[in-house]
């Protein structure tokens, strides 16, 4: 009975695993790799001033910043424009609500 299954369907089930197998590396490598801010810039934003309001949330010089975010996001020019969508290397927070949720519980 298995071996009719396999002869007739060896094909599928190989590339069902295969899919399986692949899905599971993605969701590996992708969790290791950090997630950056992005931010949309307004009126009056340049890299120097976007450098200076996240200048506590990173680990680099204000030129090293600007360098960053000009080498990730394609800039031709250190000129930005209001409207444009800009990746920051700092890293969205994670959600933990399992320590939170014990956190407010030890709180009374």
């Amino acid at each position: 009975m298995l071996t009719h299954i396999w002869n007739r369907f060896s094909y599928i089930i190989i590339l069902f695993i295969l899919a399986l197998l692949s899905a599971a590396y993605l969701l590996v490598v992708m969790a290791n790799q950090p997630s950056y801010q992005s931010i949309t810039v307004q009126d009056g934003d340049t890299l120097w001033t976007i450098a200076k309001q996240y200048n506590e949330e990173y680990s680099m010089t204000v030129e090293e910043f600007i360098a960053w975010v000009g080498e990730e996001n394609n800039l031709s020019t250190f000129s930005i424009k209001p409207g444009e969508s800009l990746v920051l290397p700092i890293e969205n927070p994670t959600l933990s609500t399992h320590s939170d949720y014990e956190l407010v519980m030890n709180e009374e």
